[in-house]
């Protein structure tokens, strides 16, 4: 799934296994969490979002289908691609946006449902 270069990364509070790795010349943070049950998910995805603090790295979340508790939460502080993958699983990738990336609230790692 990973570029066969990619390096694992220590990350705090993380439940799982994080790659770094260097594509088409930008830096992107992957995570897998398709295997997961909530709050997992929403968790790392948070813990993840905490690092990216600029436009020259992304983070690349799969997952085993759309996190909407997720998505509501950062949807208007990120720039969010969505990946279909086929097995129900999902690729998203996170892109800090300059001026409001530094507003979201990513202190509440789980969902209500």
């Amino acid at each position: 799934m990973w570029p066969k270069d990619a390096k694992e990364l220590k990350i705090e509070n993380a439940t799982v296994p994080f790659f770094a790795y260097v594509k088409d010349g930008h830096n992107f943070i992957g995570f897998d969490t398709s295997m997961c049950v909530p709050p997992e998910p929403m968790v790392n995805a948070m813990v993840a979002l905490e690092s990216l603090c600029d436009a020259d790295t992304s983070i690349v979340m799969i997952n085993h289908r759309s996190p909407v508790g997720l998505l509501a939460k950062v949807k208007d502080f990120y720039d969010i691609a969505t990946e279909e993958l086929g097995e129900g699983k999902v690729k998203l990738t996170f892109t800090h946006l300059k001026g409001k990336s530094e507003k979201a609230d990513l202190s509440k790692k789980s969902c209500a449902g």
